[in-house]
């Protein structure tokens, strides 16, 4: 029973390491569509560009599986093929992991039957392999007594032999750090690096900026921008076109440059006088969690009087009181004073400025030029981002 187990980890292992290959391939290129992708309702492409396609810390399903298969591929033949005391019970310590595994298994096909309705032939054959190699896996068993027998065998092992207990303590240290490592990664401020004007790398925090679109896209787009610039609001237009375009493989982070004197000291004659206001505004909006919705009704807003933006506000469901109240306070100031040192570092010239993965672009762009951009970032032709 355990060869079958055995034979079954290899499979499994083989088709990880095929959707690892698709995952990473999708979100790289846009016009890349694998072999399992049969209808709009049975596709690969699909399950992987979903947020639930890396659901732990980041790390892609397929890449746990990988890992999964692996310790099963490598313990086995030690239960099989050797005298060493501590892997004679083996088959308990791969049921406790196998639960867990089938766990994941269960809650990732009912993500993918009931939430996104889209069937991964790749993926339903990985959950009828884990299925399969957990209930061989417990047919491996023998009677409860026995097992608890043999735990308390175990245990004693391992407290009468050093060598054991510090292979446990070992492999739990590593674990932890391993843990520690990619907590740090995912919770850490996200950076991006671009060349600042003087052609030295910068660093640009986008940890307090309005983010739209997923934290795993492989494509980051950063906007500088200015209500009040006609360009910017062309910009925007395409921005929303791209973010239509390629889904969960872009994100766009906002910041602010208003060509106005009383807030950015880099410029001498305010172009657009009222610009300082309205980057408050939609500070304030991103604060009570309705930037985008408030960020499309102020870029094409005619009126920009302090009744006007109030109204705004309202139409978006912010509550006038906290909204009044941020924008009488220091909150937006401080962070549009934040865009615009970052603006500066990175030389800014004009609104609209982009970061596309860390490359600075200048200027307007047309939706054609954007889309090529955007694929040449997904084929890594750019600077990447860093988190």
């Amino acid at each position: 029973m355990l060869w079958a187990i055995e034979m079954l980890a290899l499979a499994g292992l083989g088709v990880s390491v095929e959707l690892t290959r698709i995952y990473y391939l999708v979100w790289r290129n846009p016009d890349y569509s694998p072999a399992c992708n049969l209808t709009a309702q049975v596709s690969c492409s699909s399950v992987a560009l979903s947020r639930y396609s890396a659901f732990i810390i980041g790390i892609p399903n397929s890449v746990l599986g990988i890992a999964f298969y692996f310790v099963l591929l490598a313990l086995i033949p030690f239960r099989l093929g050797t005298r060493v005391r501590i892997f004679a019970h083996l088959e308990n310590y791969l049921a406790l992991l196998s639960i867990g595994s089938f766990g994941f298994t269960v809650f990732l096909g009912s993500i993918s039957t009931f939430v996104l309705k889209t069937l991964c032939p790749w993926c339903t054959a990985l959950y009828v392999l884990n299925t399969a190699g957990t209930a061989l896996i417990f047919l491996s068993l023998d009677r409860p007594g026995e097992v608890a027998r043999q735990l308390r065998e175990d245990f004693q092992l391992m407290r009468t032999d050093p060598r054991y207990l510090g292979a446990l303590l070992a492999a739990v240290v590593l674990v932890m750090v391993l843990l520690v490592i990619q907590l740090n990664r995912y919770f850490q401020p996200p950076t991006i690096s671009a060349l600042g004007s003087g052609k030295t790398p910068v660093e640009v925090d986008v940890s307090r900026d309005p983010v739209l679109g997923p934290p795993q896209a492989p494509v980051t787009i950063i906007e500088f921008s200015d209500f009040q610039c006609p360009f910017c609001r062309e910009m925007h237009s395409v921005l929303k076109d791209m973010r239509k375009l390629f889904g969960p493989r872009l994100r766009v982070i906002y910041k602010n440059f208003p060509l106005d004197g009383d807030c950015n000291p880099a410029v001498k004659v305010s172009a657009h006088p009222q610009s300082c206001q309205l980057a408050y505004a939609a500070e304030c909006a991103y604060q009570s969690g309705c930037f985008e919705n408030f960020y499309d009704k102020l870029i094409q807003a005619e009126a920009y009087s302090e009744g006007s933006l109030l109204q705004i506000a309202m139409d978006c469901g912010i509550d006038p009181n906290k909204f009044q109240a941020c924008m009488n306070s220091d909150v937006p100031r401080k962070a549009v004073a934040r865009d615009i040192e970052d603006a500066l570092k990175v030389g800014i010239k004009g609104t609209p400025m982009l970061m596309v993965n860390g490359r600075v672009i200048q200027g307007s762009r047309s939706e054609k030029e954007m889309e090529a951009i955007i694929k040449a970032a997904l084929k890594g032709q750019n600077s990447a981002v860093k988190k």
